[in-house]
Parts: structure tokens; sequence; C-alpha cells
């Protein structure tokens, strides 16, 4: 599917679509047009693969009025970044919001990523989810990324384990726009997670998702060192992973002095032991929404949650499901 908005209003759209059944070498010269005001460009899932690059590099230079381009799922891989990135990197770019999600990337990639950014004045959002960027180039990327203007940076699903900790703690210790990191669908459980929350301390992060990452009780000591000297995390999901154990007391205890408006801890194991844990969040006068379903909460646990209900000030939005 792909989809072109001529102007603000959007009201010329134009949308074509292409079936992996029916690949054919897809032409993209139609989008070269210096008096093009297209300013949004979709083509996803599209079976773009690195022979469209010499378009895309072209409708990048082009097309003055383009500020977001989404490439998801297609199958540029590693050969057909290179001329992709060199667009970015060419003064008459203006991309502000680029997708790459799911195109057969790997730690490759991330050479000409890293140069394309580093030479980038104008990205605030990036998408690089779905790919395999696990690898000693990662590094580079995330060096680039610490002095980018990048707001919001999507790492979800890129196979990234504990050994991407530390250039990612870079970024969060020394970028100074990023406000949303992205890191769910990994494996960043392991000593060097340590790294990642003492940068978020002095980071400037409003939004970190870390659901689905093997994070265990032994990861929940790290949080609470994190949460407790940060003051700019407003959204933290920590859904999907093992947080049971003698470190989740300390980690609701940080959270008190924290300036968290929404926690999402779906399914992380809790039992009704945990629940009076919970209570302590009452405390928190940032937080508007805790979502608790999906854990093995039961019947016995829902005066706990109604305590915490009565005792905070803040808290609008309460979401559990008790088993009987």
């Amino acid at each position: 599917m792909s989809f072109l908005r001529k102007d603000k209003t959007g009201d010329e759209e134009e949308e074509f679509s292409s079936s992996k059944d029916k690949m054919k070498p897809v032409n993209l010269s139609w989008l070269i047009n210096p008096e093009s005001k297209i300013e949004e460009l979709g083509l996803i899932g599209c079976g773009l693969t690195s022979s469209c690059s010499n378009d895309l590099h072209s409708i990048l230079i082009t097309n003055p009025s383009l500020i977001k381009l989404d490439l998801s799922v297609n199958y540029l891989q590693d050969s057909g970044i290179k001329l992709l990135c060199d667009g970015l990197k060419d003064p008459s770019c203006t991309l502000q919001d680029l997708s790459l999600f799911g195109n057969n990337l790997t730690e490759g990639s991330s050479i000409h990523l890293a140069s394309a950014i580093r030479n980038n004045q104008t990205l605030r959002k990036l998408d690089l989810s779905g790919n395999n960027l696990e690898g000693p180039h990662f590094s580079d990327l995330m060096t680039a990324v610490t002095t980018s203007r990048i707001e919001e940076l999507l790492l979800n699903d890129s196979d990234l384990t504990d050994s991407s900790c530390p250039p990612l703690a870079s970024i969060i210790r020394s970028n100074q726009t990023l406000r949303r990191l992205d890191l769910s669908w990994n494996n960043l459980e392991g000593p060097h997670f340590r790294d990642l929350m003492t940068a978020l301390t002095t980071s400037r992060i409003e939004e970190l998702l870390l659901n689905n990452n093997f994070l265990t009780d032994i990861s929940c000591s790290h949080l609470t060192s994190g949460i407790r000297n940060n003051q700019t995390l407003r959204r933290l999901d920590l859904s999907k992973n093992h947080l049971e154990g003698p470190h989740f007391r300390d980690l609701m205890e940080a959270l008190t002095t924290s300036q968290i408006e929404e926690l999402i801890l779906q399914n992380v194991k809790l039992t009704d032991e945990y629940a009076p844990f919970l209570v302590s969040l009452s405390k928190c006068t940032t937080l508007t929404a805790l979502d608790l379903r999906r854990n093995r909460l039961t019947d016995a646990s829902a005066k706990y949650i109604q305590d915490l209900i009565l005792a905070s000030t803040s808290l609008k939005d309460v979401r559990s499901v008790f088993i009987s």
C-alpha cells in the first residue's frame, strides 16, 4: 500500500498496492519531481528492493516538501541502504520522519545509517524496528545518534541483546533531544543492562518501552536506581517481563518519587504477595494511569488495589483483572 498526501489539507491522495506474489521491478521515477508538494509518502509492503535505491535517493533530494517517508516491510537490505543514506546526507533533503521497519537490515547497514544521521539536521523520528541490528557496527550507529536531533527512536524487535546496552546508554546519556525510545521485544537482560539504567539518571527521555525483554528481578534493582534519580520519564512500559522477586518492592518505592504518569505492568508475573507493594504507588503524585492486566492477581489482591486508588490523589485509570 502506498499513500501520497500532497498538502497539509490532505485533499489530494493517490493509492496503489503491490503484492509479493506478483512482484515486478518497481518504477518510482514518476515520484521524482522538484515541483512536487508531497509531504508524506508511504511505500509500505510494495516489494521494494535495492534496485529502487537510485529512485529513492532522487526522491529525497528533489522533493522539497517531503517530510515523512515510510518504507516499512520491504526488501531494501544492506545493499540498498547506502544510496538512500546518501540522499539523507544531501543538504536538499528535508525529511523529518523515516521508517525502515522490517527491511531485512543487519548491522552492516549501521555504517551507512551512522554517516547519514551524523550529516543530517532535519531527521526527528527514525524507525529501525523489525531488523537485525546487533553487532559491532551498532555502536557506530548509536554514536551518531548521540549528536543528532532525533526525538523518537524505535528499535523494537531488532535482535538486540545485553551487549547492545553500553552503546544504547551513550545515546540516553548524551543526546539532548531524544524523548521516546522503544526497545521492546529485544533481549536486554544481563550485566550491561545496569549501564543503560545508570545513563537514565541523566537523560531527558520521557517515554521508555522495555516490554518483552526477558527482564527479571535482577533487573529490578537496576531499574530502581535509574528511576529513583530520573525526573523526566513520563511513560514506562515493563510488560511481559519476569519482575517477581525481592527487588520488586524497591522498584515500587523508587517510583514514588518519580514523575511518571503512566506505568504499564501487564503480564509481569505478579501474584498476590506483591499486591501490598503496589499501594506505595499512591505516593507518586504524577501517576494517572496504571495497567496491571494479565498478571496472577486474585480477589485477595482487590483490597490492596482499592487502598491504592483511595489513597492516590492523581490516579484516574487503573486496569486490573482478578483471577477467581
